[in-house]
């Protein structure tokens, strides 16, 4: 899986392209975060704009990057998620956890 990084002052996207799902993408989104934060890099968006599927696994991963970030001192915002990541989402009520927005920019802003 490719994940593009961009930096917009202290904020750090990462851009995943393809499936998240076990052995797949989960592991390489696991990596590239803990990558930043060993950077010292503490505010990321990940922006799901080019993600078409995210399985249990890649939910999963979601929510552990989300506790590592937040014990590194730092926060996690989700951009740009499709209609059935966000069913999935909603479903295991990770909504209520997760700072999602409909795109970069206002993900980016929210840390402003």
């Amino acid at each position: 899986m490719n994940i593009a990084v961009m930096e917009h002052d202290k904020v750090v996207v990462l851009s995943p392209e393809g499936d998240i799902k076990v052995g797949e993408g989960d592991v390489a989104m696991r990596k590239k975060i803990q990558e930043q934060l060993e950077l010292g890099k503490r505010f990321l968006v990940l922006d799901l704009s080019h993600v078409r599927f995210m399985d249990s696994a890649g939910l999963g991963e979601l929510v552990a990057s989300l506790k590592r970030v937040r014990e590194a001192g730092g926060e996690l915002k989700i951009a740009h998620v499709n209609q059935r990541i966000s069913d999935a989402l909603t479903v295991t009520q990770l909504v209520r956890v997760l700072d999602i927005y409909p795109d970069q920019s206002s993900a980016i802003a929210a840390f402003v």
